[in-house]
Parts: C-alpha cells; structure tokens; sequence
C-alpha cells in the first residue's frame, strides 16, 4: 500500500514534468514514524547527472551500508523540489536548495528548524555554512570572482572595478540578473557605490556605466562557456566551479578572487516542515557533514567543503578553483540572501527594461 506522499509525490511531479523521478521504499506516515522516528527509509531529492553519482557513491550508498536506512532519491532541482513541498511538505525528509529558493521555503512556512545537538558535525563547519535560525546547513562551497581568457588578458584582473577598464570595451560577459551570479554581481556593483541588497539603485546605475564594455548578457552557464572558449568574451563574473571545469577540458581560462572579495555561493540541506522521519534526517545530514564525507564528496562534484576539519589534497586543489581552509574562507562576502530573496523578482522587472531591454 503506497503512502500518501508517495502518491503526491507522483501527482505533483507530472504536473512539473520533471525527467526523471525515482523513488524507492514506500511507508505509511503511521506509528513511529508519525513521532518522528527511523523509519528504515528516507526520501531526498537530488540533482541528477554527475552530482548524483557523486552523491551515490560518497553519501548515499555508505550511508546505507552504515546505517541500514534505504535512501530513496528523487531527481528535482531545488526550485522543483520546493514546488513538490508546496504540494505537500512531507514529500521528502531531507532537501537540497540553493539558498534563494531555501528563503521562498521559510518564508511560505514549508520547513522545520534543525537540530544541532543531533547533528554534532555541525560543530566543525564553517561559519558561513550554519544559518543563524538553525532552518539550513551548508554542505559545499564554491564562490562568483572574475573568470577570464588566457589568450586574451594576458594581465590578471585584480578588484571587480577592473570590467569597468576601457581596455575591456566590448569584451565583458555578464549574466542575466536572474541567475545566482547575475544578482550577485548585481549587489556587488552596488555595495562597491554605496548601496547593498536593500539600495539597488546605485548597482543599476553601475552597470548601465558598463554596458559600453558588455558583449553579452548570458543567461546560462553553457552560454558563458561557449564565450569565453571562443574568445567572444574576454572577460566576467563567473562561477568558480565552472571555471575549473572548463579549464579541466582544455579551454584558455582561469579565475580570479578579486581583492574586494569573492563571493560565497552555497548549497543547502533543510528538513520540511512535515518529514516523515525526522530522526533519519538528522542522521543523513550528520553523516554528509563529516570531515571525511564532505571532503569525497566535494572532490567528486568539483567543489569546496564545508567542514573546517576536511583534508582535500594539493593535487584536487592545483586543478580546482575552490575555497579551502579558514583563512580563505573568511575572507568571501556572504550576501543577505532574505534580502535578495525579498527583492529579485523587481530587479529581474527593473533589468529586463532598463539594462536588457
């Protein structure tokens, strides 16, 4: 007999159409797992592709031989997974999200607080990776800065001030104002002419000053990929993770943490409101935070870890551009996210009349 969630589970993805949906293990929401206990079974969602295989091989499938719990995954990106926990908050017991779509979560009342005395790992993560009200914790790192052509620049770029140089005149790709690093660069641009994420005035008009630079506004990573390896765009904000792997496969680029500061980009793990078994939860997402765990993982998804205490070696680091260990860590801006949250759907109005349009 399937349980209710598994059955909203089904209904709410075939309204979304999402590729691929696998869910293992069926319980009904009775009994023990009614009070929150280890069921036997947890239900997460995942990202598919090459971060669900890294996923399966460093967290899931260990996890399951340690702790006997079966780990059904269901492929739903973050603001995918939001819509099925819209549709019913007991779909999963664990969620990854993006700290944007986590904000929509809290705010609609779809997730329960963690806690940390069952999640003792928390206590060697970073602090960038805890959230103040205990409802997320990180579990990668990675950071927007300036990526680059080699072939093209052949002087490094310093301070995020250096894409307004006229050197660069027709050579900046930026990104569309709805994706992660958009907004990003978007408040970057303000705070460097006195605004922040609640004075976005002085970013607008910072980036109407350095359209006469921009070749392209790029609205997916595979955009950005494409200009920089054709030498179209010289220069941009960019994704670290990224960078690193097109570098990997052969492209002339490199990437730059400007002297300003990179900025953090993180992702999450929540519990919904109405999760199923709790208990479980916690235990998974003690399990991912671990130094050792954190550390496999990161290095088969091509990212930094969270935990203070995880050991990544220099090799992985020569060929990643990933924030690793205290000192580099500190030194990345952390946006007010509620505050972008809040605020983005008015900038995407603002950007598509006054700088796209």
């Amino acid at each position: 007999m399937f349980s209710s969630r598994t059955r909203n589970v089904a209904k709410v993805a075939g309204v979304i159409a999402l590729s691929a949906l696998v869910l293992t293990g069926c319980r009904a929401a009775t009994g023990d797992d009614a009070a929150g206990a280890n069921s036997g079974s947890l239900s997460v969602n995942s990202f598919g592709g090459v971060w669900q295989e890294g996923l399966e091989k460093t967290v899931v499938t260990p996890f399951e031989s340690e702790n006997g719990t079966k780990v059904g995954l269901t492929t739903a990106l973050g603001s995918e997974a939001l819509t099925l926990i819209r549709g019913d908050s007991a779909v999963f017991d664990v969620a990854y999200m993006d700290l944007a779509i986590v904000e929509q979560a809290k705010e609609a009342g779809l997730l329960q607080t963690i806690d940390l005395g069952q999640v003792p790992n928390a206590e060697d993560l970073y602090p960038l990776a805890v959230d103040e009200e205990n409802y997320w914790l990180a579990y990668i790192t990675s950071m927007s800065g300036i990526a680059y052509n080699t072939d093209q620049v052949t002087e490094a770029p310093t301070s995020w001030e250096d894409l307004w140089d006229d050197k660069y005149a027709g050579h900046v790709a930026i990104s569309n104002v709805a994706g992660t690093v958009g907004y990003q660069f978007l408040v970057q641009a303000a705070k460097m002419n006195g605004g922040d994420e609640n004075n976005i005035d002085p970013g607008f008009e910072a980036i109407e000053r350095l359209m006469p630079n921009v070749v392209s506004i790029y609205n997916t990573p595979d955009e950005m990929s494409r200009l920089l390896t054709s030498g179209e765009a010289w220069i941009g904000p960019w994704y670290a993770d990224r960078t690193g792997a097109l570098k990997a496969s052969g492209a002339p680029v490199a990437f730059v943490e400007p002297e300003e500061g990179a900025i953090a980009v993180i992702s999450t793990m929540v519990i919904p409101k109405d999760a199923v078994n709790v208990e479980g939860a916690h235990d998974y997402i003690n399990f991912q935070l671990a130094a050792d765990v954190n550390s496999e993982f990161v290095q088969a998804t091509g990212l930094g870890p969270v935990n203070a205490q995880s050991e990544l070696p220099q090799s992985y680091l020569d060929e990643n551009y990933v924030p690793y260990g205290e000192e580099q860590v500190d030194k990345l801006q952390a946006f007010d996210s509620a505050a972008i949250s809040k605020n983005l759907s008015a900038w995407i109005d603002r950007w598509n009349t006054e700088i796209a349009g």
